[in-house]
């Protein structure tokens, strides 16, 4: 997979939910906090895989995304992430931690196309306004066969 497509998987990263780690329910209460409502965005989106209705419910009016693969608007992770799922029907995100703080909810996770990929390091950030995601910026490193030391990348 070209690291274009790469880092088109990771805008809604979004990774940023951990796929098995945070099970979404339909009867679960509407998020209340920034942190809750991105998470509730990330279990829905990538777990779930309901990206339609992650959009819908989470996704603000003037979504602003800062990865330089995915254009501005909801109707850019619509078109992608379908697609992608159906190429990749193992994929998987693990959340590593979560930090919030005001308006900004961060997410490192690791993502990853298939079991047997070592997969990439991904940093999500997220700006909530009025209860809807409003702005998106992700950062991502491969995990590398070889690393220098013996500290993993979480």
């Amino acid at each position: 997979m070209s690291m274009k497509l790469k880092s088109l998987a990771f805008c809604a990263l979004l990774a940023l939910c951990g796929m098995a780690a945070l099970p979404a329910h339909a009867d679960e209460p509407s998020p209340s906090s920034n942190k809750d409502i991105v998470l509730a965005f990330f279990r829905m989106m990538f777990q779930d895989r309901d990206i339609e209705e992650a959009v819908r419910r989470y996704v603000g009016p003037r979504y602003v995304q800062h990865n330089p693969y995915m254009g501005d608007g909801a109707e850019p992770l619509v078109d992608f992430f379908p697609r992608y799922f159906e190429q990749h029907p193992q994929a998987s995100v693990e959340i590593k931690r979560v930090v919030a703080e005001g308006d900004l909810v961060v997410i490192h996770n690791l993502w990853k196309d298939s079991p047997e990929d070592r997969g990439q390091a991904i940093v999500d950030i997220f700006r909530v306004e009025n209860g809807k995601i409003a702005e998106h910026w992700d950062v991502s490193q491969e995990i590398p066969e070889n690393p220098a030391n013996k500290n993993t990348m979480f």
